[in-house]
């Protein structure tokens, strides 16, 4: 996250330490496995209407193999099938926003540097 967010201030080390420690902690929280080994982190927070994809992060050695496509797939069917919105956020300038868009996730709204995107 360090070289997106620099971009819009200085990065606090400790702030971002105490964001992940917290949601590494949270019940709607998973790790993300690829061929039996760790590749990354996910947190889903889901209330009666909306499914909102909080976070999302691939292992930069995993990235580009699939596993954000298969995940957010996943993801869209379970959405569908419980008919609620899928939701998430995206830094303005972060490269996953064009998988989100390759996955017909539309923009809702734009704030300075994060787009709420919903599918």
């Amino acid at each position: 996250m360090k070289p997106l967010t620099e971009a819009f201030g200085p990065w606090n080390e400790a702030a971002q330490r105490k964001l992940v420690e917290q949601a590494v902690g949270d019940s709607g929280t998973s790790i993300l496995c690829q061929q039996g080994a760790d590749a990354g982190w996910l947190q889903v927070e889901e209330t009666r209407h909306a499914v909102q994809l909080k976070q999302l992060f691939v292992l930069a050695a995993v990235r580009n193999r699939g596993l954000g496509t298969s995940f957010l797939t996943w993801m869209k069917e379970r959405a569908e099938r419980k008919r609620k919105d899928l939701t998430l956020e995206v830094l303005s300038n972060n490269p996953a926003r064009r998988l989100y868009e390759r996955l017909d996730f539309k923009v809702v709204t734009t704030a300075s540097d994060k787009i709420t995107m919903r599918y």
